[in-house]
């Protein structure tokens, strides 16, 4: 099934459901957040990629284009990426969700498939604070000691941590002594990014026992 003929010279083919949503299982975005980024209306977006076969027209299909090649784009051209939720900065948490919102960027070597999370907790708050916003690199999931990522239990539980070898572990960076490592190895766990840089406003200094 095709989602729309092109007949325009500026496109060489058509695009298919499963591309488009191939597209959006990479950048992790919903339906909801194409039809944000696009204006194009959820229910349409939601035929066309479905059993129901809605053809997209030329400037819809343009639309989702620029989303695919750059992101969605603010009114000053800065880029966007889907804040996707929480991310619970202690023990492994049910935490990362779908929000719907978006979260403007202006670095120009932010990766290409990268997402938001709001820190949620104080286990790495030498680093980042509670409330802190981190931006995840999706395609980096190799473990170097010293890297921070975010990891996902077998279970759909989510924590921030860094990562430091020998043994294998998951290292809080605290100024609470009631977060202790979390050892690897002995249960699956899935990477879910590296952490690419975070955004956090100015906080008060912390005094010094």
């Amino acid at each position: 099934m095709e989602v729309a003929t092109i007949a325009e010279p500026r496109f060489k083919r058509v695009m298919t459901p499963e591309e488009i949503r191939a597209a959006l299982d990479a950048r992790g975005m919903a339906i909801r957040d194409l039809a944000e980024a696009t204006g194009i209306q959820e229910n349409f977006l939601t035929k066309s990629l479905g059993k129901q076969g809605r053809r997209i027209q030329v400037p819809e299909l343009e639309a989702i284009k620029r989303v695919f090649d750059d992101g969605p784009q603010t009114g000053d051209g800065l880029r966007k990426i889907p804040l996707l939720g929480e991310v619970p900065a202690g023990k492994f948490q049910l935490g990362e969700q779908r929000s719907g919102r978006w979260l403007a960027v202006s670095d120009p070597e932010t990766p290409p498939n990268a997402y938001a999370l709001t820190v949620k907790g104080d286990s790495m708050d030498l680093i980042v604070p509670n409330g802190a916003t981190l931006v995840i690199d999706p395609d980096d999931k190799e473990l170097w000691p010293g890297r921070r990522f975010v990891i996902q239990t077998a279970e759909g539980e989510t924590t921030f941590k860094e990562f430091q070898a020998d043994p294998a572990r998951l290292v809080p960076c605290s100024t609470n002594d009631e977060h202790q490592d979390i050892m690897l190895g002995g249960e699956p766990v899935n990477i879910l990014g590296r952490v690419f840089s975070y955004s956090t406003r100015d906080m008060p200094r912390r005094r010094l026992s």
